[in-house]
């Protein structure tokens, strides 16, 4: 079960940076909720799989080749630890952006339950209770 939540989470990724086709239908509970890092202009909650959509579209919209980097994966059981790096130009300024954080999926059912954003590493390992 847990390498198939470490591959959802994957996909979930490759459908972000718009380089796979993803039915979220099949990959996020209805009730889905992303986290998003409270020191962003971006903070806040997007609810349901339409507000994973609408996140999307934002960090697409402001960024030429918005693309997220997957730099290291743990499976915790119910949840995945995810290193990234959201990355791209901000559109119209040439100022290049790469932006680490660290993202808790939550599993449930095999389907996505919610994602919070944490600045760093140690915050989302310390949420699921994971030494580094």
């Amino acid at each position: 079960m847990s390498q198939e939540n470490v591959e959802l989470v994957l996909a979930a990724y490759e459908w972000a940076s718009q380089k796979q086709e993803l039915n979220l239908n099949d990959v996020l509970e209805e009730d889905f909720e992303w986290h998003t890092r409270r020191d962003l202009p971006d903070a806040g909650v997007r609810k349901g799989r339409e507000g994973a959509v609408r996140l999307r579209e934002e960090w697409v919209n402001a960024f030429e080749d918005f693309h997220v980097d997957v730099d290291e994966v743990t499976d915790a059981g119910d949840h995945v630890v995810a290193v990234t790096r959201l990355c791209g130009c901000l559109r119209g300024s040439g100022q290049e952006l790469d932006l680490e954080e660290t993202q808790v999926w939550t599993i449930r059912d095999g389907k996505a339950a919610a994602v919070r954003a944490y600045l760093t590493r140690a915050e989302a390992f310390k949420a699921v209770g994971l030494t580094e």
